[in-house]
């Protein structure tokens, strides 16, 4: 049996030194695709999380330069994409407006998609940015009422302990500027909020596992993100992921885990 093997490993060297001698090099394996997650509070001051931190007016002359200030440091990263958070039925309709307003003929919103996606995709010279957003539903009430419905006394009080975090964090700097504000948003301490989800998925009884059900939204609208983004992106280019700061930790970790990409710290280009 041996003997069998270094043969084999003898032809295998033989077939690679020919190969070699002809200029019949193998191809080298594409480069790792470098995704950068850039966690945001919404410039707008709403959306539909469940601690939504307060601003002013981003618009004003000092937030703008602020947001200019942002920009050039994220051009530093180059990326060749930028994604934004809006579902692909609407990558038309941004992308209309995107094309007005380099014309002269449309203004930007408030919106962090218009103020740091549109304006970096200019800057860069981008035809276009993409699209990747899936809804499927989360429904904060349920979880809570069926936790109150099993007597989860204890469950209810850390999630409202770790809300009560969450507003304190995010309220600490709400005069800072805006890269101190992306700075919290993209740490360590705003990603350990993230256990909040996991005291929500315990919600419920044995028969009836109402907050797994509904954190298995939770993971798989995530899921359906981070594909989204994957199908998109090819093999060694550089793509800024705008999204709502909530979702970095997850969009991270599939990034992180799965074959053919690099994560990208965004701090290491804010701070």
């Amino acid at each position: 049996m041996l003997t069998c093997l270094a043969a084999i490993l003898a032809a295998a060297m033989l077939t690679a030194s020919a190969s070699g001698q002809d200029g019949d090099a193998p191809a080298p394996a594409p480069a790792d695709t470098q995704v950068m997650v850039l966690g945001t509070i919404h410039f707008d001051g709403g959306g539909g999380d469940y601690v939504n931190p307060e601003v002013d007016d981003f618009l004003s002359a000092p937030r703008q330069a602020e947001i200019a200030g942002i920009l050039d440091r994220l051009e530093a990263f180059q990326p060749d994409r930028i994604i934004v958070e809006l579902e692909p039925e609407h990558e038309g309709w941004i992308n209309e407006r995107y094309r007005a307003w380099r014309a002269g003929e449309a203004e930007l919103t408030v919106n962090e998609r218009d103020q740091i996606g549109l304006r970096l995709a200019a800057r860069l010279g981008h035809d276009q940015v993409w699209a990747v957003d899936y809804q499927n539903g989360m429904d904060f009430e349920a979880m809570l009422g069926a936790a109150q419905a099993a007597g989860q006394t204890r469950l209810l009080d850390a999630f409202q302990q770790t809300i009560g975090e969450v507003e304190t964090f995010f309220a600490r700097n709400a005069d800072g500027s805006v890269r101190d504000r992306l700075i919290d948003a993209n740490s360590p301490e705003a990603m350990d909020f993230h256990r909040m989800y996991l005291w929500l998925a315990q919600a419920g009884t044995v028969d009836d596992p109402v907050g797994a059900h509904q954190m298995t939204a939770w993971w798989g609208r995530n899921m359906v993100i981070f594909a989204r983004i994957a199908q998109i992106a090819q093999p060694g280019e550089r793509v800024l992921v705008l999204y709502g700061a909530g979702h970095k930790y997850l969009l991270d970790q599939y990034f992180d885990e799965a074959p053919g990409f690099a994560v990208i710290d965004p701090l290491d280009y804010l701070q």
